[in-house]
């Protein structure tokens, strides 16, 4: 019986990662430069397995997405910037494998309700920003518009459309957390810690 739970739920994270996937391409706001977009709530299917199963799972889940925008990432040219391979690397790891990843780590909120949802999604948020600042004020800041430190660059160019993307992702995941009870009594795999 466990065997089976454990199949279901990569069944539903397999589709929850497709799903963000297919979110974050509709980026209605994809105006920077060095990367960044608003999406139409591409980091609410990975919070919402977080909640559902948990800090494993949701973290797996969220391994698996960073990798797809990775692959993206690249296609849209980032390997085209002119960056160092140290550099390279290092924003690969922060902006890529640490950002989406995190994520996951919205499963420490596991729970039923919107307000669990709403800190879960909050967390997850704050730490993503922390990710992209980290790496836009130690490896961008040579691009910061005339007027900004490295520091404040990174600061308001990270915000700028991380904040967006939080507020989606905090109202969406809050108004979806409604339907959890019903996930919980219809799928008797969600109930299972793990």
């Amino acid at each position: 019986m466990k065997k089976n739970d454990s199949m279901k739920k990569l069944a539903v994270c397999s589709m929850m990662v497709a799903l963000s996937f297919v979110l974050s391409l509709f980026a209605p706001f994809k105006f920077w430069a060095q990367g960044g977009s608003v999406t139409l709530g591409a980091m609410v299917p990975v919070v919402l397995v977080a909640l559902l199963f948990g800090t494993k799972w949701g973290l797996g889940c969220a391994f698996v997405n960073a990798m797809l925008q990775l692959m993206m990432g690249f296609m849209e040219g980032m390997g085209s910037w002119g960056l160092s391979v140290p550099v390279l690397l290092c924003s690969i790891l922060l902006d890529y494998i640490l950002a989406y990843t995190v994520i996951g780590l919205a499963g420490i909120f596991k729970g039923n309700d919107s307000v669990r949802a709403v800190l879960g999604s909050i967390f997850v948020c704050v730490l993503r920003y922390a990710c992209h600042f980290l790496s836009g004020w130690a490896f961008f800041g040579m691009w910061a518009e005339e007027g900004y430190t490295a520091l404040t660059w990174a600061l308001f160019y990270n915000m700028s459309y991380m904040l967006p993307e939080a507020i989606i992702t905090v109202v969406v995941s809050g108004a979806l957390a409604a339907l959890m009870p019903t996930l919980r009594r219809n799928f008797s795999f969600c109930r299972n810690d793990g």
